[in-house]
């Protein structure tokens, strides 16, 4: 998976909380949740923000 399939699996995922991914991530919570409503809006976002919703989603997956 690359960065972008995992940051838009990571926001995709109804489990995941985005008011606290907000205060993770320090990504605004109406950025995130326009991101769950248009994942493709990630495909224009900053690098480092999906780059950042990627890391979260690894930490995420590697606790399972």
């Amino acid at each position: 998976m690359n960065d972008f399939e995992k940051a838009k699996a990571y926001i995709i995922d109804k489990n995941n909380s985005l008011p606290e991914a907000s205060k993770k991530l320090g990504i605004p919570l109406p950025t995130l949740k326009a991101y769950r409503s248009e994942p493709e809006k990630l495909r224009t976002a900053a690098w480092n923000r999906v780059n950042e919703i990627a890391r979260q989603y690894e930490v995420s997956h590697h606790a399972d």
